[in-house]
């Protein structure tokens, strides 16, 4: 799929995934999130959509594992001060930069994976399903992402 399909992909399907998530999540902004993180994983998937006689398929799926996801972790929140959110921030600042290139630098699928396993806290059943691969093919790229992170690591 080239990137004019994909686009106009998006623009047919993006309203209909907003309306499903606002009807999961019940807030508007988090609904945006979601559909935006659906789009991200659908963008990594994209050369494989045309198996498929009609991507919005995938996409609801996708859509509603990161809804479910974004749920559990509102479940999971503990309430902070505003001192402490601020403290927080995003995962990027909790992460060392040199590590962050070290991820960038990866190819795409295995920088997928990689931070569907360790940023988005995912199970590799989930990451299986969402990939369209094995637990085990799942497992194998994990490892091969983590090892190039560790040598491109110890060279920056």
């Amino acid at each position: 799929m080239q990137r004019t399909e994909f686009e106009s992909l998006v623009r047919n399907l993006r309203p209909r995934l907003m309306t499903t998530a606002i009807c999961i999540l019940g807030r508007e902004d988090e609904a945006a999130d979601a559909v935006q993180d659906t789009l991200l994983k659908l963008w990594f998937f994209k050369d494989r959509l045309d198996g498929y006689s009609s991507p919005a398929a995938p996409a609801t799926v996708i859509l509603r594992r990161v809804c479910i996801s974004a749920l559990r972790s509102r479940k999971n929140s503990v309430e902070l001060s505003d001192a402490e959110q601020i403290a927080a921030g995003p995962y990027e600042e909790a992460i060392e930069p040199e590590l962050l290139k070290a991820i960038d630098l990866l190819p795409p699928m295995e920088q997928a994976v990689l931070k569907m396993k360790h940023l988005e806290d995912m199970e590799t059943d989930e990451i299986a399903s969402l990939v369209g691969s094995t637990p085990v093919a799942v497992r194998t790229a994990l490892s091969r992402a983590r090892k190039k992170v560790r040598d491109i690591y110890s060279r920056l």
